[in-house]
């Protein structure tokens, strides 16, 4: 851990998770979403990725492997053996259900890929003995990744990792349903997810601390502050670590604003 920033009701470390997960206090909900790891193919089948190939990425997320950093990520190479990779979200996993209160929920975002003629599940990250209770579709408007293999993706899954004591907060909560159409946000974070995607998860949740270990540029930490929850993020590159203290920050500023859209 090399920085701490106390923003308001936000405690935002920069550092690896791994090392600064242990050192926490419980807390009720994480939401989040990990590097994908989009230079690397699933099944060593298919090979491993290699500069001038297609990984099943494109575009941004093949020049940034091929630079030297995944996708805009300076702190991250997005191509790790797969392996390593899924025992490194497998090892963060299970730190945040040891986290997580008795009644705790993890909203873990990931997106599912075809890779050459199969189908490969972000259910592969989820060590066994924690609890995958269902599987929240995120629809985002339109695709780009065509191929004539498959049909063009235009979704991605929020996970529902909860406790056995874990319920929403209320019956009407369950109405929000399991399909959520929400557009992409635009921000200089290269894997940005929408704040309506972590707003609408907590909304729907009892009240608590929030979590998010792969903090990027803040998105959840804006959610958590539009609804008044304290926040904990940890964020290892330094750039969007910064812009997330900004962004939290305008957020919290705004909070009454916020409080009044809600």
């Amino acid at each position: 851990m090399s920085r701490v920033e106390v923003i308001g009701n936000a405690t935002l470390y920069l550092g690896d998770c791994a090392q600064i997960l242990p050192s926490l206090e419980k807390v009720y909900a994480v939401v989040t979403s990990p590097p994908y790891n989009l230079g690397q193919q699933p099944w060593k089948g298919f090979g491993h990725w290699k500069p001038g190939q297609r990984s099943g990425g494109h575009g941004k997320w093949q020049a940034g492997c091929e630079s030297g950093f995944g996708a805009g990520y300076s702190e991250h190479l997005d191509a790790m053996p797969w392996d390593e990779y899924v025992a490194w979200q497998k090892e963060i996993i299970t730190l945040l259900w040891e986290l997580t209160t008795p009644a705790g929920v993890i909203f873990y975002n990931h997106k599912p890929r075809v890779v050459g003629s199969r189908l490969w599940s972000p259910t592969d990250l989820l060590p066994d003995h924690v609890h995958h209770r269902q599987t929240i579709i995120w629809k985002r408007p339109g695709g780009v990744n065509f191929n004539p293999t498959n049909y063009v993706p235009t979704h991605e899954w929020l996970m529902m990792v909860a406790h056995p004591e874990f319920r929403l907060k209320s019956r009407a909560a369950s109405g929000a349903g399991d399909v959520w159409s929400i557009a992409p946000d635009k921000n200089s974070h290269p894997a940005p997810f929408p704040v309506e995607l972590p707003r609408r998860s907590l909304e729907t949740i009892l009240d608590g601390d929030v979590l998010d270990p792969f903090m990027g540029s803040g998105t959840t930490g804006v959610a958590a502050a539009m609804l008044g929850r304290r926040f904990i993020g940890i964020e290892r590159d330094a750039v969007y670590f910064d812009i997330a203290c900004r962004r939290i920050e305008e957020a919290q500023r705004q909070g009454s604003l916020f409080g009044d859209a809600a």
